[in-house]
């Protein structure tokens, strides 16, 4: 069996409690524009990265205010405007105590998530987990953001490691197929309130303070 020498971890869903944030911050928009969008639709964008251009298909069949690309630059302004003030509240409980385990049993810790680096860079400074990370990774970096693998495997080999020495934490099944791409063995991280398909992922929990006993079985 490889021994696991590293975790990494998504930030959105994982570390932070933000999914829920986002999307009630959305339909408060949509309601302000009279658009009638049901609310399970943009559980869409769980995980997902701009780049991958999921509104056509979430506005499908919807009326709008107003032409389409119109309509999406007000909301993009919107989403700019609206951007977390404190990431401390969303952290999701017993974080730290995870990370503190994790690095005190040897293991090198990064992070490596779809979102922009001045959106984890704030996340990391607002928290203070800065300095449990030996690398820090952006989906903006690259050409395709996941579930695409190039994040996962830039990751591995900057931390000069096989992808199967790593373990990554992820929640959306976009990140799930990244990792299982990368071929690194995958952490599911469940949340009921956002139903989606996790079956691609080796082992699930409820709670981070789960995955040092697991890690701790692997290796």
């Amino acid at each position: 069996m490889t021994q696991i020498q590293a975790v990494v971890f998504d930030m959105d869903g994982v570390l932070i409690d933000s999914e829920q944030y986002y999307q009630d911050m959305l339909m408060k928009y949509f309601r302000a524009m009279k658009v009638d969008l049901p609310p399970q639709r943009l559980n869409l964008l769980v995980g997902a990265n701009g780049k991958m251009n999921l509104w056509p298909k979430i506005l499908e069949g919807i009326e709008l205010p107003q032409p389409y690309d119109e309509f999406m630059i007000g909301l993009r302004e919107y989403r700019h405007a609206q951007g977390i003030a404190d990431y401390r509240p969303l952290l999701f409980p017993g974080v730290e105590d995870t990370l503190k385990t994790l690095k005190a049993s040897g293991k090198k810790l990064a992070l490596a998530s779809s979102s922009s680096f001045a959106s984890i860079e704030k996340m990391l400074s607002d928290t203070g987990l800065y300095a449990y990370f030996e690398l820090v990774t952006s989906g903006g970096m690259f050409k395709e953001s996941k579930p695409n693998p190039e994040i996962y495997l830039f990751t591995a080999e900057k931390l000069k490691l096989d992808p199967h020495q790593c373990v990554v934490v992820e929640d959306s099944p976009y990140g799930i197929q990244a990792g299982v791409s990368a071929g690194m063995t995958v952490i599911a991280r469940q949340d009921e309130r956002f139903p989606m398909d996790q079956s691609r992922a080796h082992y699930f929990v409820k709670q981070l303070t789960e995955v040092p006993a697991i890690v701790a079985q692997l290796a």
